[in-house]
Formats: structure tokens, C-alpha cells, sequence
């Protein structure tokens, strides 16, 4: 049976298809959720937009997409595996945004049930049909063409990202083509493909 392990990991050093579990956080109800990094096959290679805007905050070098599931500690604890992990004498801070939250940086991470571990995967699911949540906060939930870039769009249609964790499987994730737009200058009209900036005349 495979166990975690904590500290076993990084997001810097984190390749495709693998696994962190980067922390926990206290949040309301007494329960605490975790959060999981992984690196898609659709972020896979260097980025370029990455590395020439290197100096600029926006800019990260890891294209791990996250997913957040909330627990009772308790259940939390049996899950993983780590008795007494969320209790409050362990090395929990508060973040930049105010979170109490506790580094976990496991790689790999499986679910224990019953005696089994089960692997722990993130899923991304691309739609066009958002959440009330969603449709009612396009600027804050709605993809973009970097931090504070241009919408990205789907056959016209705004593109939402849903996150989820699968245990014991593999994901099936889903990812929208995105629609080329057109983008005048000041000189010409060139076709620019939105999510990858490339210009096509």
C-alpha cells in the first residue's frame, strides 16, 4: 500500500502528470480543504510567454492547474493517513491572504480506504455553460489569455474552467479549441489565435 509522504514534493519540481498536495487550510465549519497541483498534458514544455515575461508577478513558471476538496479534519487524517495532521500544535500559518494554512507538499498522494490506496488525480473540465456563480462573475471566473489578458472564447462563448479531484481513476479531462479572433491594429487587421497569441497573416 502506497503512503504519504509529507515534503515529499514541490511545485517547482513538479513534471506532468504528477501530484502535489500543496497544503491545507482552516476554513469555515471546522473543516479544512486541500489543495492539489497538477501538470496537465495540455500545459506540457516551456512556456514561452513564461519566459519572456520572466520578471513580470503575473507570469509563473509552473502550468500545474489546481483542484480543492474540503473534509472533516478527522476524515481528512484517516484518508491520508496522517494521524493528528490537523491539529492545531502542527506548523500552520497565515498566508498573504489571510488563510490559516498548513504546508502538506506531498507527491503523488493517494487515498486510503479499507485498507487500499487509491491515487489522487486532478480534473479539468472546460465548458461554456457556466454556474450561476460563474456567469454572474464573468470577469473573475471566465478563462483568459493570462492574468488580466483578453477572454478566451469557444465557438463565441466565454470558456469556464471546473476542477476536481477523481480518486482511483484516471481523469478525463476536457479542453475547448479556442476561437481565433480577429484583432485590429492601427496600421492592419491580423487573425491572431487567442489562447496561443500566434498570428496567422
Amino acid at each position: 500500500m502506497n503512503k504519504n509522504v509529507l515534503g515529499s514534493g514541490s511545485l517547482e519540481a513538479l513534471k506532468q502528470n504528477q501530484v502535489l498536495l500543496t497544503q491545507l487550510r482552516k476554513i469555515g465549519g471546522g473543516k479544512v480543504q486541500m489543495e492539489f497541483a497538477e501538470v496537465k498534458e495540455a500545459s506540457k514544455g516551456i512556456s514561452p510567454v513564461f519566459l519572456f515575461n520572466k520578471s513580470d508577478s503575473r507570469f509563473s513558471s509552473t502550468s500545474a492547474r489546481r483542484a480543492w476538496q474540503a473534509g472533516q479534519p478527522s476524515d481528512v487524517e484517516a484518508r491520508l493517513g496522517l494521524n493528528g495532521i490537523c491539529n492545531d500544535d502542527q506548523d500552520w500559518y497565515v498566508n498573504d491572504k489571510g488563510h490559516e494554512v498548513l504546508d502538506m507538499n506531498i507527491l503523488n498522494p493517494v487515498a486510503i480506504y479499507e485498507g487500499e490506496s487509491y491515487n489522487i488525480r486532478v480534473q479539468i473540465v472546460e465548458t461554456n455553460e457556466g454556474s450561476e456563480y460563474q456567469l454572474a462573475n464573468i470577469e473573475r471566473s471566465a478563462k483568459r489569455k493570462g492574468r488580466d489578458g483578453d477572454y478566451i472564447l469557444h465557438e463565441g462563448n466565454y470558456v469556464f474552467t471546473n476542477s476536481t479531484i477523481v480518486i482511483g481513476q484516471e481523469p478525463n479531462d476536457v479542453w475547448l479549441k479556442a476561437d481565433t479572433g480577429v484583432v485590429n491594429t492601427i496600421t492592419n487587421t491580423v487573425q491572431v489565435d487567442s489562447l496561443t497569441g500566434e498570428i496567422f497573416n
